[in-house]
C-alpha cells in the first residue's frame, strides 16, 4: 500500500472514522426505533442498512490499518498498544460481522420485529459500540501518545 500524499502516509487514518460514525449512528437509529412505534419498521430498515455499510467499512478500516502499520514509524514503546489495537479491531470486525448477519437473518424471518426483538438488537448494538469505543481509544493512544502515523516515514526506515 502506498501513501496517498505526503500528508496522508496511509489511508487508514482517513477511512477509520467512517465505520465509527456509521455504526454509532446505526445504534442511535435503533434507540429511536424503540421510542417511535409508528416508524419502527422504517427505522429498523435504516439501522440495518447503516450496520451493513458500517461493517463493510470496518473491514476496510481493519485491512488498511494492518497494511499501513508496516509503512508508518512505530516507536518501540507503542508495539504493545499496536497489538492490543489490532486484537480489539479484529474482535470488532467479528462482532459486527456476526451481529449484522444475525440482524439480516432475523429481519428476513420476521420483517416486523416486536419491541422485545428491537430491544435485543439495541442491546447488541450497545455492546458493539462499547467494543468499538475501546478499540478507538487504543487507536487514539497510538496517535496522540506515541505519534504513530502522524508523519510519513523517513526514507530507509521500515
Amino acid at each position: 500500500m502506498t501513501a496517498l500524499a505526503d500528508w496522508a502516509p496511509n489511508p487508514h487514518a482517513l477511512i477509520v472514522h467512517l465505520p465509527i460514525g456509521l455504526l454509532v449512528t446505526a445504534f442511535g437509529v435503533d434507540l429511536l426505533a424503540l421510542v417511535r412505534a409508528a416508524n419502527r419498521v422504517t427505522l429498523s430498515n435504516v439501522a440495518t442498512g447503516l450496520y451493513v455499510a458500517g461493517t463493510v467499512m470496518l473491514v476496510v478500516a481493519y485491512q488498511t490499518g494492518r497494511a499501513g502499520a508496516a509503512e508508518v514509524f512505530t516507536p518501540g514503546m507503542a508495539q504493545a498498544v499496536v497489538t492490543q489495537h489490532w486484537d480489539q479491531a479484529l474482535w470488532c470486525v467479528w462482532y459486527f460481522g456476526l451481529a449484522t448477519a444475525g440482524r439480516i437473518g432475523l429481519r428476513r424471518l420476521r420483517p416486523r420485529l416486536g419491541l422485545g426483538a428491537m430491544t435485543g438488537l439495541a442491546v447488541v448494538g450497545l455492546g458493539g459500540c462499547l467494543l468499538l469505543a475501546m478499540t478507538a481509544e487504543l487507536g487514539g493512544r497510538l496517535v496522540y501518545e506515541h505519534g504513530v502515523g502522524v508523519a510519513a516515514p523517513l526514507e530507509g526506515r521500515p
